[in-house]
């Protein structure tokens, strides 16, 4: 299309070249009217060519850069509109994003206090039970010691009641003790 628009005015020019050689011709020969009417004969040629040429050239370029533009407004308007609206949900998950932490938190600490509770039964629980084990096991300590204590006390006794006797039993009191026991016996 710009070539066209080029090639008119390239031919326009010569023509107005050409017209002004014969205009000068011809002024040398002719006066007065003449003078201005082929200029103007020149000049309305002129005009008709550009009009004819050149201007719906240019009105078709306008009409396309001003719907380009239109175009480039209107994306930026809706590109505009959706960065507000990815702004407005930023924001908003922003403020849900303290309100979010502050739940967070607040479930965590209820989390570790039940934990530390759950923790606290299960040791006070293990302590009741080593507890009885240890009650157990130091009753059971006690009777073995009673007992062999007991064995032992016995075993003294006896010791010391066969030393005592050996020590003081005379022959009667063997005699006399040997028949209460035969009495015992027979009876």
């Amino acid at each position: 299309m710009l070539h066209r628009v080029v090639a008119v005015v390239v031919i326009l020019a010569s023509t107005a070249g050409a017209s002004e050689e014969a205009h000068h011709d011809a002024a040398a020969h002719a006066s007065g009217l003449s003078d201005l009417l082929f200029p103007t004969i020149n000049f309305a040629i002129f005009m008709a060519l550009i009009w004819r040429f050149a201007v719906p050239a240019i009105r078709s370029w306008v009409r396309e850069r001003h719907d380009a533009v239109v175009r480039a407004l209107a994306e930026a308007a809706a590109a505009k509109a959706a960065a507000e609206r990815l702004r407005q949900e930023w924001q908003q998950r922003i403020a849900e994003l303290d309100k979010t932490v502050t739940e967070l938190r607040a479930q965590a600490q209820r989390d570790a206090e039940r934990e530390r509770d759950r923790i606290l039964a299960d040791a006070y629980k293990t302590a009741q039970s080593i507890q009885r084990d240890a009650e157990r096991a130091a009753a059971n300590e006690v009777r073995r010691v009673r007992q062999e204590l007991r064995g032992e006390l016995v075993q003294k006794a006896l010791q010391l009641a066969e030393e005592r006797t050996r020590a003081h039993w005379t022959a009667q009191d063997q005699q006399r003790s040997l028949d209460e026991f035969l009495k015992q016996v027979r009876s």
